[in-house]
């Protein structure tokens, strides 16, 4: 998703905000944005083998892993519109899945394996790049085949499968200057949401049980928070405060994107600093492991099945002169 950009998903990596890009911001100033991918031991509480996947420039965004693990897919614009790609994590060999020329972002493997789901633009609104005509979220096959909308509902901006049936979805408002975007929790046997929150974060997932979506709340601009929150629950479950930056850091630079682990624990990050909710009650966000070594900003996180590998889309930091 959603703005419209030349290395289009930038400015907080991977589409991370709405607004417009400067005018005055050529295309070939503006930041660069990698895949890195690392591995995770909790156990001994060590990040290693810390790997830019996709050195070069251009704007590689939002990975995500394979139901297996072997594989990460993200967005690149490297085509000259947003495509969806596969690293092989074993041979460390990249290929396309689909060549459009429309913009495709989010690239998130189905839940039954027969595919991926991703964000499609083809005719964007000018305010947030967002499709305008019909739905967003579309089914493909493995051979990058379009095979059709994944719900009926229109400007899904960011989305994540809690099962094979139900989605957090991120509605993108119609109303610029209201900016009123807001999640939900869609089933689609039955075509019936449930608000999560009306301030939502970017960055959906869903917990370890498969039972709630998880999402951050950002309704109290002091205090944004990590919560829970399936279709029958009469509120979302408070679960940590996202971690805090340094005083002055400007809302899109806040933490947001976080990644689940298998074992209930929740990844953040905080510039190059890696941090972790145990999946404890009460607890909050302890620092993991500072990787300066990736050369930038860490925005969307992504963990492996088995927890064992991480992928991160980052925001390189421009060459000092």
């Amino acid at each position: 998703m959603l703005q419209t950009l030349t290395r289009r998903a930038l400015m907080g990596a991977g589409i991370a905000t709405f607004a417009a890009l400067p005018p005055a911001l050529a295309a070939d100033s503006r930041p660069d944005v990698a895949i890195v991918t690392a591995q995770l031991d909790l156990a001994a509480g060590r990040v290693t083998d810390v790997t830019n996947i996709t050195p070069g420039q251009g704007a590689n965004f939002q990975p995500s892993f394979t139901r297996d693990g072997k594989a990460i897919l993200f967005a690149s614009d490297r085509s000259g519109s947003n495509n969806v790609y596969r690293h092989d994590l074993a041979t460390g060999e990249t290929q396309a899945l689909t060549a459009t020329p429309h913009n495709l972002y989010s690239p998130t493997p189905l839940p039954d394996g027969s595919g991926f789901s991703a964000i499609r633009v083809v005719d964007a609104d000018p305010a947030y790049g967002i499709e305008r005509k019909q739905p967003s979220l579309w089914r493909f096959g493995w051979d990058g085949q379009e095979i059709g909308p994944v719900v009926p509902v229109m400007r899904v901006g960011y989305h994540a499968w809690v099962d094979e049936h139900r989605l957090a979805l991120f509605i993108v408002d119609d109303v610029p200057e209201r900016n009123a975007h807001r999640a939900v929790l869609f089933d689609r046997r039955t075509a019936v949401s449930t608000t999560l929150t009306d301030k939502p974060g970017r960055s959906l997932g869903r917990t370890a049980d498969g039972r709630r979506a998880l999402f951050v709340d950002q309704t109290d601009p002091a205090h944004w928070r990590l919560c829970a929150q399936a279709a029958g629950d009469t509120q979302a479950q408070v679960l940590a405060e996202t971690p805090v930056g340094p005083a002055g850091e400007k809302d899109p630079q806040r933490s947001q994107y976080f990644a689940a682990l298998p074992d209930g624990s929740v990844i953040m990050a905080r510039g190059t600093l890696l941090l972790r909710w145990s999946g404890k009650a009460g607890a909050g966000f302890e620092p993991l492991a500072d990787l300066p070594q990736v050369g930038g900003v860490i925005r969307n996180i992504a963990a492996s099945p088995d927890g064992s590998r991480l992928a991160f889309s980052v925001t390189l930091a421009a060459p000092k002169p």
